[in-house]
């Protein structure tokens, strides 16, 4: 999956930090404490705080903490610039669930597509179509929120003529759920590696300057 296939894609993310500067706390081994925000001030921003086998982000975004390796910016380093939402997940230990969040749209798209995929086959297409309308005029009719998704997954039901169903939900089978990766934890996957790269060219600099 390239760069540019979550939201905010990069280039977002990029014209977001494109004024920002790192200011560092602390700085001692694997206990940093590093601030970023807009060169001219002004309220946004976000902190990244390290201490063996944690990384915190937290500010104007929202409040995450991973756990895996002692040095949690050599763990975010091994994937160069691009992000891997789905293997980070599992090293949040506050509530990984919030890294995924509810859509309607996505929902509607993923519950037509589901009966598109069961009833392509169909050779009956007048009763496949009035069936789809059917499912349409169902979700236009149900509360735009994931309760109403679970509702009418459990509850919807197409019968021709008062047959036997038609078109059901299999909620054994991977019904769809309409979730996706938040918005505001992939913001926060592309901070962390920023954040670590203007680290290590704030560090490189030092050094250079030193020698």
């Amino acid at each position: 999956m390239s760069k540019t296939d979550y939201e905010p894609t990069q280039e977002h993310f990029d014209k977001d930090v494109a004024e920002w500067t790192m200011e560092a706390l602390r700085d001692d081994g694997l206990y940093r404490h590093l601030r970023f925000r807009m060169a001219s001030g002004g309220f946004r921003w976000f902190d990244i705080v390290t201490w063996p086998h944690r990384l915190v982000i937290t500010g104007d975004c929202e409040t995450f903490t991973f756990t895996r390796l002692e040095d949690m910016f050599e763990f975010f380093r091994s994937g160069g610039s691009r992000i891997n939402p789905g293997y980070w997940q599992e090293k949040i230990i506050d509530a990984r669930d919030r890294a995924r969040s509810f859509d309607w749209d996505r929902f509607r798209s993923e519950a037509l597509a589901e009966f598109d995929r069961a009833k392509k086959e169909c050779e009956y297409t007048e009763i496949r179509a009035a069936a789809r309308q059917d499912l349409e005029d169902s979700l236009d009719e149900t509360e735009p929120d994931e309760w109403g998704s679970v509702q009418l997954l459990r509850e919807y039901s197409y019968r021709h003529d008062g047959g036997r169903p038609y078109f059901y939900f299999d909620l054994s089978d991977g019904a769809p759920d309409g979730k996706g990766w938040d918005y505001h934890y992939i913001w926060c996957c592309r901070a962390i590696v920023w954040a670590i790269a203007q680290y290590d060219t704030a560090k490189a600099t030092t050094a250079e300057a030193s020698a």
